[in-house]
């Protein structure tokens, strides 16, 4: 019953709504996700949470990348991945008691610290704290000198069990890190390569979750991205790399947008756990939506603070939250229909 549960959730969080005309792709989730899913046996997210569970143990801590944008266009980064992010670190935190520390760059902290409130979270910015039912920010920097610095210094300080980026930009072939539309990000953004390989050479748990190619995970099918995406292979600066990710991870989820992979995460755990209770509820991803955007985080599609994530409204988003909770909650009971 998990794989069809898993089946389900990897099926409604890679339903794509984005717009028929505009430079943002359209039409390529599907082909991404059969790319990603080709060599698994496996739905995607029943085997990212096998995985998790049996990779963490109640205590150990997990590190959670994300933050995209940067400004001018997004100053305090994209609604896309931070909900996503806090809602994984709070189901971790509720089911495992599992410490989340969330890494990403110094402008994501304010609709983020708002965001895991909104969800129920304490926003602690050191681990000495010890506060109860809380996530740890760590700022990272942008230098390839200072990241892989830090990536060093974090592995040995905390030796999580294991690490997820979600909608977290990767370097491409040349080593410089893009959005999915070939622009050049590299200046806004962390070095995360060093993390992954420190990460790799103890056999940490990896785990990438995107939408478009260019995120950390994506490295796994790169040749596919540059086929698949318009700009996979040419981008809009000279590096003449294009915008598919070159860092891999041990597991790839490909979701319709990103935070949407994660809630599909979080209801697969639930389920698996027999714990509803940890999941996202409409009213607690209708709390953290508006917060986010309240608190500087725009739409990722638009660049508007409007209630929306990648250009999809605030009722289509309860929409899916409510179907994820009802996939696990029909799924956890036994009925015998009469008639049936």
């Amino acid at each position: 019953m998990s794989k069809i549960i898993g089946e389900y959730l990897d099926q409604l969080c890679s339903i794509e709504m984005r717009p028929g005309l505009g430079n943002m792709p359209r039409g390529f989730i599907k082909k991404l996700y059969k790319a990603a899913r080709k060599p698994n046996e496996n739905p995607l997210i029943y085997q990212i949470t096998k995985e998790l569970l049996e990779n963490i143990k109640e205590g150990d801590t997990v590190f959670i990348l994300t933050g995209a944008g940067g400004a001018p266009d997004f100053p305090e980064a994209e609604v896309d991945g931070i909900l996503g992010a806090i809602s994984i670190a709070r189901a971790l935190r509720r089911a495992k008691e599992v410490n989340p520390v969330i890494l990403t760059e110094e402008h994501v902290k304010r609709p983020l610290k708002a965001t895991s409130r909104a969800a129920g979270l304490n926003f602690i910015e050191s681990t000495d704290d010890h506060m109860e039912n809380s996530l740890t920010f760590i700022p990272m920097p942008i230098s390839h000198d200072k990241s892989k610095k830090q990536a060093k210094k974090l592995i040995e300080n905390y030796n999580p069990s294991a690490i997820i980026a979600i909608e977290k930009l990767s370097p491409n072939s040349e080593g410089v890190i893009h959005g999915s539309t070939g622009v050049n990000f590299d200046h806004l953004h962390t070095k995360p390569q060093y993390l992954f390989e420190e990460a790799r050479e103890r056999k940490i748990l990896t785990i990438g979750i995107g939408d478009g190619g260019n995120e950390i995970g994506f490295g796994n099918i790169s040749e596919s991205v540059k086929s698949i995406m318009p700009n996979g292979s040419s981008c809009q600066c000279s590096c003449g790399g294009g915008s598919a990710a070159n860092l891999s991870t041990d597991l790839l989820l490909v979701s319709a947008i990103s935070n949407w992979g994660a809630y599909g995460i979080v209801g697969m755990l639930a389920y698996e756990l027999g714990r509803p209770d940890i999941m996202i509820t409409p009213n607690d991803l209708a709390n953290m939506l508006k917060s986010c955007v309240d608190n500087g985080a725009l739409d990722g599609l638009n660049g508007s603070p409007i209630y929306a994530d990648d250009g999809v409204p605030l009722d289509a988003q309860l929409a899916l939250a409510t179907m994820i909770n009802n996939i696990v909650e029909i799924g956890l009971t036994n009925i015998n229909a009469p008639g049936h």
